[in-house]
């Protein structure tokens, strides 16, 4: 692979990555991603407890996650009073497409 090329998909990444805010909000949404993938849905101490953000920018950043309809938020079954976060569908349909296109990029 040459430079050229590494810039190229370098562009192609910072372009989706664009659509959901910042970096950090990027990682928070692959975080919540992550844990949908396995079964779970995640909530805030979980989070907290797998990134690498700190818990004030976190819960600040996921509250504008949520009043922008990137991410749900819902109280879970077993104890009403804590939160878990999912994905909203058209977030997740985005990740697909970032997905699609980093499959299909030439690294010829």
């Amino acid at each position: 692979m040459d430079v050229k090329r590494l810039r190229t998909f370098n562009q192609l990444a910072a372009r989706h990555i664009e659509q959901f805010g910042t970096r950090e909000d990027f990682k928070i949404l692959l975080e919540i991603a992550a844990g949908e993938d396995n079964g779970n849905c995640l909530t805030l101490k979980q989070l907290v407890l797998s990134s690498s953000i700190p818990e004030s920018t976190l819960k600040r950043r996921l509250a504008r996650l949520v009043r922008q309809r990137v991410v749900l938020k819902r109280m879970t079954s077993e104890d009403r009073r804590v939160h878990c976060y999912s994905l909203h569908d058209k977030t997740r349909k985005v990740l697909h497409e970032m997905i699609r296109d980093i499959r299909a990029f030439c690294w010829d």
